[in-house]
Order: C-alpha cells, then sequence, then structure tokens
C-alpha cells in the first residue's frame, strides 16, 4: 500500500467515526441480508368448506392440505387453516351461512393481526355464498372466495393456483374497503356482481356490464 493510499484509508475511517462516534466498529462488518422469513407477512386464514377444490377421488382435501398445496405462498402471507364444513356447497345451509359470517366476524374482532380471510366454496353456489358474506360481514378488511372447476383428481385443477391468488389478494392492504371479493382464474370480481356463466369453463365467474376488478 503507498503512503497516498495510507492516508486516504485513515482519513475514510475518521470520517465514519465522526459521522457515528457511538457505533461500535464491529457493527460496520457487512451484515447478511433479511430474508423473507424474518420480514413480517400478514396473516391469512383460510376457512374450508368444501366444494369442487377439495373433492379429490377417495376423500376430500382438509384445510390443512389445501394450504400445503399451495406452493409458495410463504412469499405473500402467513397461512393459517380452519375447517369450517367439507361438503358440496349445495349442501350447506342457511344456519351453516349464519354461522360462517358470525365465524368471519369473530375473528376480525378478536384477532387485529389478521389482514384477511379466504373461503373455500364450491362454485355450485359460490355467488351466493359470497353476496351473503358481502351483505354480513362487518369489517372492512378483505374476505376472498375461492374455488375452482376441476377436482384435484383431474387434469389441470386449478384449485391450488386460485387459492393462491385468493390470500395473495387478501394480504394485499388494498383490498380493504372493497367488499367480499371473488378470485378463480386469475381474476378478481366484487361479490355484489359476479355471476356463474358456465358449468365447464374455467372463466365461468364474469361481472357483465361492470367488468374485473383486477
Amino acid at each position: 500500500m503507498t503512503r497516498r493510499q495510507s492516508l486516504a484509508t485513515l482519513a475514510l475511517l475518521t470520517a465514519v467515526l465522526t459521522i457515528a462516534p457511538d457505533v461500535p466498529l464491529a457493527s460496520w462488518r457487512a451484515q447478511p441480508a433479511a430474508t423473507a422469513a424474518q420480514t413480517a407477512l400478514p396473516k391469512v386464514r383460510l376457512i374450508a368448506t368444501g366444494g369442487t377444490i377439495s373433492n379429490r377421488a377417495g376423500g376430500r382435501l382438509t384445510a390443512d392440505e389445501l394450504v400445503a398445496s399451495m406452493r409458495g405462498v410463504d412469499r405473500y402471507a402467513r397461512a393459517e387453516a380452519e375447517q369450517f364444513a367439507n361438503t358440496s356447497s349445495a349442501a350447506l345451509t342457511l344456519e351453516q351461512w349464519l354461522a360462517l359470517a358470525r365465524r368471519i366476524n369473530t375473528l376480525f374482532a378478536e384477532d387485529p393481526d389478521l389482514a384477511g380471510i379466504v373461503v373455500t366454496s364450491g362454485t355450485d353456489t359460490l355467488e351466493e355464498t359470497a353476496y351473503f358474506l358481502n351483505l354480513t360481514v362487518r369489517s372492512d378488511k378483505p374476505v376472498v372466495v375461492v374455488g375452482s372447476m376441476r377436482n384435484p383428481s383431474t387434469l389441470g385443477y386449478e384449485g391450488a393456483a386460485n387459492l393462491l391468488e385468493g390470500f395473495r389478494v387478501a394480504a394485499e392492504p388494498q383490498s380493504r374497503g372493497k367488499g367480499v371479493l371473488v378470485v378463480l382464474n386469475d381474476e378478481i370480481n366484487a361479490a355484489r356482481e359476479v355471476t356463474k356463466t358456465d358449468a365447464l369453463r374455467l372463466q365461468t365467474f364474469q361481472t357483465r356490464g361492470y367488468g374485473i376488478l383486477g
């Protein structure tokens, strides 16, 4: 090292110690970048009710199994799972709808850290379930209703992808105050306007005359 380089190094150290005299030199060593796991992520709870999204051959997927099917969800949210029911959507009763709305309101009231809730539903009554929750949920935090047109035993099952997108929407702060949302097939629709238009196609849920929210 030349004399000029030595003087430059000494000047740099002097400047550092002058700017931050109370910080030990050890703290200036390179620190590893924070990982996604170290960063506080929004907490999102899945409330599973059943439907095609869980209706695999030989038995229905549980709420925990649905969460496990989402690869990469830990990049967007801290996922929790709760099994409310596990049946076809047509079998859900009005009493269960009321209990579901009460459960969602209770969760939001008791857990201020809860960023949003995802509800799985069969597509036969998904629009009705979503509209009912839009009328009865008393929080501006996002509630996202998700389903799938294909079951887990079918080639091209899209349930895990729809569920992951639902978690991403529920974890997003900009989703607040927009009412209950329906997320399927890479689209976000408002529960108060969306309708099922086809019994087979993936793009069945549409908001005709208004358009998607995202």
